[in-house]
């Protein structure tokens, strides 16, 4: 027998904590090290670029298709300058996928998001995975940030 799958609610308390979360390690990163390569050739203003991109272009398109919405217009690629504006940027990214999931009822978790070329989703799934992905990159700038101060401390 498989459990339950976790209710509307649920999942979009984690979303939300998750997010959070990303937030919380944001405002602790070192803003001078923004921009900085590890060795890796990664730094913190990539890794939250390449989140915002994701949930304007990848995780709120799925969930506009799932929902038959239009995506949000005017959209282009992040490009941060600073810690303070990637942090703004994200939560207004943020605030941009939520406001297409404001009327959400629970029956809408099982709606596909369907795509010629990508695999077939269904919003839970896709909520899901963007709640999965803040908590990564969560990671990922903790990393990047005690990698950062390990090599200065050398």
């Amino acid at each position: 027998m498989t459990a339950p799958a976790p209710d509307l609610d649920d999942i979009l308390q984690r979303l939300e904590a998750a997010r959070a979360e990303l937030t919380e390690t944001l405002k602790s990163a070192d803003p001078d090290r923004f921009d900085k390569d590890n060795v890796d050739g990664e730094s913190v203003k990539r890794t939250i670029e390449r989140t915002a991109d994701d949930l304007n272009f990848y995780y709120g398109r799925l969930a506009a298709r799932a929902l038959n919405l239009p995506q949000p217009p005017c959209l282009s690629r992040a490009e941060f300058s600073s810690l303070r504006e990637a942090t703004v940027s994200l939560q207004v990214a943020h605030r941009r996928f939520s406001n297409l999931l404001h009327d959400l009822v629970p029956g809408d978790l099982d709606r596909v998001a369907s795509e010629d070329d990508n695999p077939q989703y269904t919003l839970r799934q896709v909520l899901e995975m963007a709640a999965a992905h803040y908590k990564l990159r969560a990671q990922q700038v903790k990393l990047l940030s005690a990698t950062t101060i390990s090599r200065r401390k050398r």
